[in-house]
């Protein structure tokens, strides 16, 4: 069995957390590779299970990811399907919850992310003076998305 961890990340915070995703996965006996978002689709018929990383900007789940969900949900209907979304605040608001929860899914968890600054474009860098966000900082709780990557194996991925 294969498991793909499809991301979509605009800075990079997404992506790592997928790649350390997959790196877990791997060191437990799980045939596990990262794919982006953009060429995910046409891997779709050659895996078992997928996750999902899907970052949050501006209180918005991201395009690109929910395009794929949306472009892909019959794939992905037939297969076991986790989702995670990350982003700066401390919590995934409700609404975007109830959003996640609503494609066929096993699982639906939150992540906070990262914020570096030299990624930022200046309009950004503004939205985060504005809310009195700091410009760089790393929230991501390592430990604890390993323990999420692992509790996904007593699903059956193998």
């Amino acid at each position: 069995m294969t498991t793909m961890v499809v991301v979509a990340s605009k800075h990079g915070s997404t992506a790592e957390i997928g790649e350390h995703i997959a790196s877990t996965l791997k060191n437990r006996g799980v045939s596990a590779h990262v794919k982006d978002v953009s060429e995910a689709g046409r891997w779709l018929f050659e895996t078992d299970n997928v996750v999902l990383g899907i970052p949050v900007y501006r209180e918005k789940l991201w395009g690109p990811a929910m395009m794929f969900l949306d472009a892909h949900r019959t794939e992905l209907g037939g297969k076991p399907l986790f989702l995670f979304a990350s982003g700066g605040g401390p919590s995934l608001k409700p609404e975007l919850a109830e959003t996640l929860r609503s494609y066929p899914h096993r699982e639906v968890t939150y992540f906070r992310g990262a914020i570096d600054a030299e990624k930022l474009s200046f309009f950004e860098k503004l939205q985060l003076k504005v809310v009195k966000a700091p410009e760089n900082a790393d929230f991501r709780d390592w430990p604890g998305i390993e323990d999420w990557a692992g509790s996904l194996i007593a699903y059956g991925l193998s």
